[in-house]
């Protein structure tokens, strides 16, 4: 295997979410040398383009304008005190998994999307890939945190009368106080209204439900089939709507299992393994499939934690914990693209 097709691995590798910290160190190495940015530029343009988690399609000059900004960001970080490899490399060794360039570009092309709207009286939008994850400050100060393949929205005019956000998937609030001027999240399933608090928000379309998790504070939720009815919500609360009946459940929950994720963690408790598969895919950004005919095999139960691991290492416990059989196959790259991706399988043994 010559140099180049070296490359094409490692990057292959950093897609799928098996590299290790070493690997992810050479990944910033690549971004500083002028010699492989050609390639990376092409081998990322295809990614970007033919990812299924990003809605919007970029022309290569945005790209170009991107990945120039990353290259410089990074030769900024070398000449601070600490040298970016270093930092780069402690970090990798918490989280081996950690996906960092798409977050970069999900970081850009938000700066980016600020800029073609700031002026245009429309909406922001921004947007994270599958995999990865992306904190933003909106201008009243409130902190957002969003998760992979989540897409927010909020007005280019955004004022303290007018503290509006419009969420698809999943993010984490901390929202900055104003009893006055009420903080509002619109999903599809209904609407919270806060004045400051923190909480966690899940309303995946594809999902059968949508749900809210109270950390701290006070939050109101009405649902969208009846958005007189506000149900109120104190801390350690979560509010799930059930999409396909429009009822409304409310318990008590550990709210550090639904907010772990902020810090580079998944919670598991007993989560049947159709919504663990679910969370997992969405997590390392890869297809896992579920054959269960029968539909028992979806509602086994699994507790754990995931932190570091790699997602071959979590879907082999998964399947030696539980005796189910795993299969993994390489997709072949379609006609417009080089990229190879992994696909994962599990079922029951014969």
């Amino acid at each position: 295997m010559d140099k180049s097709e070296n490359i094409v691995s490692l990057i292959e590798k950093y897609l799928n979410n098996t590299c290790n910290p070493e690997e992810l160190a050479r990944m910033i190495q690549l971004f500083q040398s002028d010699e492989h940015k050609e390639q990376l530029r092409m081998l990322l343009f295809e990614y970007w383009q033919h990812s299924p988690s990003n809605r919007h399609k970029i022309r290569e000059d945005e790209l170009n304008q991107m990945l120039d900004s990353i290259h410089h960001q990074i030769n900024l970080e070398q000449k601070a005190k600490q040298p970016i490899l270093r930092k780069f490399y402690q970090y990798a060794q918490r989280a081996a998994a950690v996906l960092f360039i798409p977050l970069l570009l999900a970081s850009v092309w938000m700066f980016y999307q600020n800029t073609n709207h700031a002026t245009s009286g429309q909406y922001i939008t921004l947007e994270t890939p599958m995999g990865s994850k992306l904190k933003t400050v909106l201008p009243d100060g409130t902190e957002v945190w969003q998760n992979g393949g989540t897409t927010l929205q909020y007005p280019s005019q955004f004022t303290q009368r007018n503290r509006e956000v419009i969420l698809t998937g999943e993010a984490y609030f901390h929202v900055s106080s104003d009893k006055k001027h009420p903080f509002e999240v619109k999903t599809t399933d209904g609407i919270i209204t806060v004045t400051g608090t923190r909480f966690n928000v899940s309303a995946f379309p594809d999902d059968d439900h949508s749900s809210v998790v109270l950390e701290e504070g006070k939050v109101y939720f009405a649902p969208a089939n009846n958005l007189e009815k506000k149900l109120e919500m104190n801390p350690n609360e979560q509010v799930i709507y059930r999409k396909q009946s429009g009822s409304l459940t409310k318990q008590i929950v550990d709210v550090d299992k639904y907010t772990a994720w902020t810090e580079g963690k998944l919670i598991f408790r007993n989560d049947p393994l159709e919504e663990v598969i679910t969370r997992l895919s969405r997590w390392y950004n890869t297809e896992i499939e579920l054959k269960d005919p029968t539909g028992k095999l979806g509602k086994h139960p699994f507790t754990m934690t995931i932190q570091n691991e790699t997602l071959p290492q979590v879907l082999e416990y998964v399947s030696n914990a539980a005796g189910f059989r795993l299969e993994q196959y390489t997709i072949s790259p379609q006609q417009s693209s080089s990229m190879t991706r992994t696909k994962y399988v599990i079922s029951r043994h014969n």
